[in-house]
């Protein structure tokens, strides 16, 4: 068993593919060991990085839905009473004030919420991939998104989304930063050494994941977003060598999601020593 996180590996021919699968929210400035994907850095053609919105990164805190709530209505009238209870006791139980967010509209409302308290309990949403970027900065290794989408058609695809689909959207969300507030220092400490089983059982299902599945509109935003790995991924293997790819494991490992359509390929898919 190595030292470090779990690497998955995707072989063909004289080319490999390492994936480190990222969790939906981690400890900040977390320590690994970064030696062994270090050395594959030192070697590689290339990093991979996650698909970016042009104007901005992908990510649901950089997707401005342009719905407000409405004239003279706060998110809590438009919320129901259940939800609407469950952001402001989360709000308040984490020091913050539920009014804050009163002007935004949910979904927009629930990602600032998610931000500020991931902020507080010094949590990330976005590494690994935010120390992979600067090891292969340090290292001069070319960088690539998987893909490179249209903030308009992302923000149009999000305002496709039914109320209700968007109040299950909140709800998941909420759900994920009450799990992870008080489990993602464990399930990052155990990914830190590949411990994939304690990693797992401390890793909140993924808010974003929930979102995008939750409506139709969103969920082929998602399936593309598979497309577009697998396709990278094989783009990748056409060369001799060595490439990495951050990812986050949610999407990577969902049924038919990119582990599963590689393997569908007919190619080598090692899974992580453990």
């Amino acid at each position: 068993h190595y030292p470090g996180p779990a690497l998955w590996r995707v072989k063909k021919g004289d080319s490999q593919v390492y994936i480190v699968g990222g969790l939906p929210v981690m400890e900040k400035r977390l320590e690994w060991d970064r030696a062994r994907v270090g050395k594959i850095l030192d070697q590689a053609n290339v990093l991979l990085t996650s698909p970016k919105a042009k104007g901005g990164v992908m990510g649901f805190a950089a997707w401005q839905m342009t719905k407000g709530n409405g004239l003279f209505r706060s998110l809590y009238d438009v919320l129901p009473s259940d939800v609407g209870g469950h952001f402001w006791r989360t709000a308040k139980k984490n020091g913050l004030d539920p009014q804050d967010y009163a002007k935004d509209s949910p979904v927009v409302a629930v990602m600032k919420l998610r931000d500020d308290i991931y902020e507080k309990h010094g949590l990330s949403t976005n590494d690994p991939e935010k120390m992979l970027i600067f090891m292969a900065r340090d290292r001069r290794t070319p960088m690539k998104p998987i893909a490179t989408y249209s903030a308009a058609s992302l923000i149009g695809k999000l305002n496709g989304m039914s109320k209700d689909d968007r109040y299950r959207c909140v709800t998941a969300t909420l759900n994920e930063i009450d799990f992870a507030v008080g489990h993602a220092v464990t399930a990052s400490r155990a990914w830190a050494v590949a411990d994939l089983n304690t990693a797992r059982t401390n890793t909140p299902n993924s808010a974003t994941l929930a979102c995008l599945e939750g409506a139709g509109s969103t969920r082929e935003m998602l399936d593309r977003a598979t497309d577009d790995t697998v396709k990278a991924i094989n783009d990748a293997l056409s060369r001799p060598g060595k490439s990495v790819v951050a990812f986050p494991l949610s999407i990577l490992l969902r049924p038919n999601g990119a582990l599963d359509r590689l393997r569908a390929q007919g190619l080598e898919v090692a899974e992580p020593e453990s």
